[in-house]
């Protein structure tokens, strides 16, 4: 956390396309309309098969991103959308399948169909080809990136039902466990028992610190009221996510602060969006428009302290001992008054008692609720200072958030101690990797690559049974731009490093475009925090390398499976000061990745049919050199690596 001062618009697709017997052929374009439809797919005999389709929601014709037979999405502003199903490397052989979506006479309306399908012919599996459609085909700006405006149809929200909670909430604490009443998909939730969603395993995450990005953190009285949330669809933040690879978003705190402090951490309701960012409902637009370009949104939930502002805190303040909050904090009563204990002795910042049975009650009523559809439907939360708060807590918030969304993802803030205590079968599904996070850039700038791997196997020793989240920066943390003292040369290396390691990577907002930003001047952490014009930004040389070298390794690792996957093994080959090299395996795939810190060539052996099993005759291919062909001989790959570069071979899917 930080202490430091103070669908929607219409999304220019493709026209879709048709596939017979494996190849693509142009189909029609999808006609807008103001409609919200939720679909579930089926396919009787197939359990195992993906439905595919032009639609973003789809997966744009991208096999990897198709969605899994069974699985529920919601298409926004379409009235037909072509689609076919894929089961593991065949095609359905037969034109697209095209499915009609109703029009109703309320554009504010939604509706929820099951589309189930039968009799499927196949196709024998697709040939190779040089290039594959999962990979990086090269990054341009969006059109909202190049100052023209797209054209946008009106947004119209789809029709929820009002959330109910018994008024006034201050004096009404009549919890219970009850499900959510949103719709459930029974197929929903773990991909194993005990396991996180394999939708968070796979995904790569862009984090935006909210209040800062847009332009407004600090005490609340110092700006203007306004849906500045907006911004992530209207100034194509949304779609520049797409474009680079990113599949989910973490937005940092967004809900009403308290009037002191205001950057976000010192929440005053846990039920409202703060009225410098929107409301309700405008996060309701950014979620649906995030979902219908297929990525997944995460929110920051602050549930160790609240702001004073909060309802308990301020009868607590006014009432001393006499208030019916008062054991929700930490509280004391002298001849000077009432004190609140506060986080790290932040007296705007009191620590909630997470003892208290209505505590408890009323954080996980706040989970359940931006979980569900009457809240915003999003799809997991990012826990503020996890670590502070005993687990036995998280057991009940995990319970609960599950109950309300099967498949939800919680990600624990972890600074401290052993992740192991909040991470696992019903804890948490996730912790932010503090420990990996440094040896990331400064094994570059020391030219030190045994601390990145002694990182590496630390990792694998203590937490290897854990799925983490990775790091270069975030909204604490100088940014990498400023902390690498070769960054021209560099960042690739890390992002290297960060995208294509075990865990589930996270970009911080500009790194992608090398923005700078350092603690210590006159902005103080804000400097990290800053608004960015995404196309202005675009207009540096370095800010177009350091965006291409992203989305190219972005793609690259959602195209290989044994990259993708957060959780697929990682196996050390060789390294030293200069040179580094692992590999990722998963089933029969292999993915080989070799980096070089220092300005002059290196040559690197690496022992693949010892370590992964790859004898002689094998035969990589580099996905980021048009498929070149390596064939292991004498139980090794012999690479030839360029001054501060890396390079990638695959083997299998």
């Amino acid at each position: 956390m930080s202490l430091a001062r103070g669908a929607a618009g219409a999304v220019a697709l493709r026209a879709p396309r048709s596939r017979v017997a494996g190849r693509r052929v142009t189909g029609r374009r999808s006609v807008v309309s103001c409609t919200a439809v939720h679909l579930k797919f089926e396919l009787e005999g197939h359990p195992e098969a993906r439905v595919v389709g032009g639609h973003p929601a789809l997966g744009g014709w991208n096999a990897a991103g198709g969605v899994k037979n069974g699985d529920i999405i919601t298409i926004a502003d379409a009235s037909q959308i072509e689609y076919k199903w894929v089961d593991g490397e065949t095609w359905e052989v037969r034109e697209n399948r095209l499915l009609t979506l109703p029009a109703l006479a309320d554009p504010e309306s939604s509706v929820a169909l099951a589309v189930r399908d039968r009799a499927p012919v196949w196709s024998a599996p697709e040939p190779a080809a040089p290039a594959r459609q999962d990979e990086f085909a090269g990054w341009s700006p969006a059109p909202t990136q190049q100052f023209r405006e797209p054209e946008r149809a009106a947004y119209q929200e789809p029709e929820r039902a009002a959330y109910r909670q018994e008024p006034p909430r201050e004096h009404q604490m009549a919890h219970t466990n009850a499900p959510s009443s949103a719709p459930r998909d029974p197929n929903a939730g773990r991909y194993q028992e005990g396991r996180p969603p394999r939708w968070f395993t796979d995904s790569i995450v862009y984090a935006i610190q909210t209040l800062g990005f847009c332009g407004c953190e600090g005490p609340p009285e110092q700006f203007s009221q306004g849906e500045r949330l907006n911004m992530l669809v209207e100034d194509g933040w949304l779609d520049h996510m797409a474009r680079l690879g990113a599949t989910v978003l973490y937005l940092g705190p967004l809900m009403r602060t308290s009037r002191d402090l205001g950057h976000g951490y010192d929440t005053a309701d846990y039920f409202e969006v703060d009225p410098r960012l929107g409301s309700v409902a405008t996060l309701r637009r950014v979620v649906d428009a995030a979902h219908a370009l297929g990525i997944r949104v995460i929110l920051d939930g602050v549930f160790n302290h609240t702001g004073r502002d909060h309802f308990a805190a301020r009868d607590v303040l006014a009432n001393g001992r006499n208030s019916r909050y008062w054991d929700w904090y930490y509280a004391s009563e002298d001849g000077n008054g009432v004190h609140l204990k506060g986080w790290e002795g932040h007296v705007g910042l009191p620590e909630l008692n997470h003892n208290n049975p209505e505590v408890r009650a009323h954080l996980k009523e706040c989970g359940r609720f931006w979980l569900s559809p009457e809240g915003a439907d999003i799809d997991g939360w990012r826990l503020d200072v996890a670590h502070e708060v005993a687990p036995d807590f998280w057991r009940e918030f995990a319970a609960a958030c599950n109950d309300a969304k099967p498949d939800c993802a919680l990600l624990g803030e972890l600074m401290h101690g052993d992740y192991n205590t909040h991470v696992g079968p019903g804890l948490l599904d996730s912790g932010t990797n503090y420990q990996l996070s440094k040896a990331l850039w400064s094994s570059l700038n020391d030219h030190n690559y045994w601390e990145l791997q002694h990182s590496f196997q630390r990792d694998e020793d203590m937490y290897g049974n854990l799925t983490m989240l990775n790091f270069l920066g975030n909204h604490d943390q100088c940014r990498v731009h400023s902390r690498l003292t070769n960054a021209r040369e560099h960042y690739k290396l890390a992002a290297a490093s960060l995208l294509l390691a075990k865990g589930v990577p996270c970009v911080y907002y500009g790194d992608e475009v090398a923005e700078q930003g350092a603690p210590g001047g006159p902005d103080g952490d804000l400097a990290m925090r800053r608004p960015l014009n995404l196309a202005q930004a675009l207009q540096r040389p370095e800010a177009v390398e350091a965006v291409k070298s992203t989305a190219e390794l972005m793609w690259l690792r959602r195209g290989h499976s044994a990259l993708r996957d957060g959780d697929s093994q990682q196996i050390p080959l060789a390294h030293s000061n200069g040179q580094l090299s692992f590999a990722r395996k998963r089933g029969d795939a292999i993915a080989v990745v070799a980096m070089n810190n220092e300005s002059q060539p290196a040559r690197m052996n690496l022992p693949v049919a010892q370590k992964c099993g790859a004898g002689d005759g094998a035969t990589f291919v580099e996905p980021l050199a048009g498929n070149q062909e390596h064939r292991v001989s004498g139980g090794e790959l012999v690479v030839e690596l360029p001054p501060n570069g890396f390079r990638v071979f695959t083997l299998g899917q």
